[in-house]
């Protein structure tokens, strides 16, 4: 297989090789782990398994969805069967044991014909937009390597950009696939509150904050790993919220009208970069184009509502932290100290305390339900400017209140979707000056990924994003 049109195909193109026979899931595996290998610099993989990818060889089906596809499982969130989750930590480095059982949405990716053989970079428990633990690897942006890839998917995001594979699992509980799929020139997709399983192993400990899927290089990639997440599992029903009308099939139909809200500059008025503003403004004017209304939105309007979720974002993730810690029982230099200062944040907790942010966020989340249906879908810059140099978001430090201020600053719509529960998507959309790849965020009510994936189906046609590691 030339090296060429591997890194050049997205997941859809590989699956399609191994139905004709063009193929095998063997020889895709040999190209996944050459790549992986010419890239090792990167820093995307914390852990290799071919060993649980050749296993799994004899059993996949060609005419499954992703039929051989090389794919990545995050080292947070869903478990893989054989491999141990470190989160970023070096306590569990040194404790982890491997996974008895696949998560169920491991399980799902498994059945739909993807072959796992490593996990990627994570930041420590997640808790940072930079995938760059003390316990390393040190993620690298691939279209800079002095820039970081985004976190905490980062490390999945360095991988599909870098050409290892075309899409790889990511998580999201306050734009972690959003951000790193932003900075990496990628399709993020965070779905809807309660769409994807995240049991029996991995339960969301996030009050709903958190979501899983995949970055990926195209949007059909994400809509199919979409319909593959939600579909029953294999042993029994599951009964999603959501309908099953966002199959990759119904991509090019086009969605119908959509009423669009224009927010450019952050809720506290300050503005993007200005690649990052005219990415947006130029998404607005294709959409417009397309036949959907798009209106300016005086972005004062999400003032509360942003910092109402980033509010319950820090709690919910810091009370986490606590139990985490609490249960790991770690050294004093176990774990990095911005990681300890959050876990004292989130002890300090009342139950009172934790109860009342729990309301607000669901009163919130109403009364953003209640905007939406004036408003339409929401379009922002999914980020408001570049990606910061590697170490610019440490965590040798205590300063927990300057950590989540910057997380702010740079993705200042980002926790918005998780605090409300709506689907959100990152569009690649054009370039900066330094030639790096600029992102749009399409935010919608619940439930609606098919009209979001259209949308973003219709910018990927109407500007064709460009891919480092080839086109597709």
């Amino acid at each position: 297989m030339q090296r060429a049109a591997y890194r050049a195909a997205d997941a859809t193109t590989l699956a399609g090789w191994v139905a004709r026979g063009e193929a095998t899931p063997g020889a895709l595996l040999v190209a996944a782990l050459r790549e992986a290998e010419a890239a090792s610099g990167l820093g995307a993989i914390c852990q290799l398994l071919p060993q649980l990818a050749e296993a799994a060889l004899p059993g996949v089906d060609p005419a499954a969805p992703f039929a051989g596809v090389p794919f990545l499982i995050k080292d947070l969130g869903s478990p893989l069967a054989g491999a141990p989750t470190f989160a970023g930590s070096h306590h569990l480095q040194s404790r982890a044991t491997p996974a008895v059982a696949d998560g169920e949405l491991v399980a799902r990716f498994k059945a739909a014909g993807l072959v796992p053989f490593g996990k990627t970079t994570v930041p420590e428990f997640g808790m940072n937009l930079a995938s760059e633990p003390a316990a390393g690897p040190l993620c690298r942006n691939p279209w800079n390597q002095a820039l970081g890839a985004g976190g905490s998917s980062g490390g999945a995001a360095a991988a599909v950009a870098a050409g290892i594979v075309p899409m790889a699992h990511a998580t999201d509980a306050g734009g972690s696939i959003r951000v790193p799929a932003a900075w990496c020139g990628l399709v993020g997709l965070k779905p809807s509150r309660g769409a994807i399983p995240q049991g029996p192993d991995f339960t969301n400990l996030l009050g709903g904050l958190a979501s899983e899927l995949v970055v990926s290089r195209t949007v059909r990639d994400t809509a199919r790993a979409l319909a593959v997440a939600v579909l029953p599992p294999v042993d029994g029903p599951y009964l999603s919220p959501l309908p099953h009308g966002y199959a990759a099939a119904a991509l090019d139909r086009p969605p119908g009208p959509q009423r669009i809200a224009l927010a450019i500059a952050a809720p506290d008025g300050s503005a993007p970069a200005p690649a990052w503003a005219a990415a947006a403004e130029s998404a607005a004017r294709l959409l417009q184009a397309a036949g959907h209304g798009v209106e300016p939105l005086d972005p004062r309007a999400l003032s509360g509502f942003c910092t109402q979720s980033r509010r319950a974002f820090a709690q919910f993730a810091c009370r986490n932290l606590a139990a985490v810690v609490d249960m790991l029982s770690p050294a004093p230099d176990g774990i990095e100290p911005m990681s300890w200062a959050a876990a004292r944040k989130g002890a300090a907790l009342q139950p009172r305390d934790f109860v009342a942010q729990e309301v607000a966020l669901a009163r919130s989340a109403y009364e953003f339900a209640r905007l939406q249906r004036r408003i339409g879908i929401l379009l922002t810059p999914t980020v408001s400017g570049p990606p910061p140099p590697l170490g610019t978001l440490r965590t040798d430090g205590g300063d927990l209140a300057a950590h989540f201020a910057a997380f702010a600053a740079l993705a200042p719509y980002a926790a918005l979707a998780n605090a409300t529960g709506c689907p959100a998507i990152a569009v690649p959309h054009g370039h900066d000056a330094d030639g790096l790849p600029c992102s749009v965020q399409l935010l919608g009510p619940p439930g609606s990924e098919a009209v979001l994936l259209s949308l973003a189906r219709q910018l990927e046609q109407a500007a064709p994003w460009q891919l480092l590691a080839g086109s597709v």
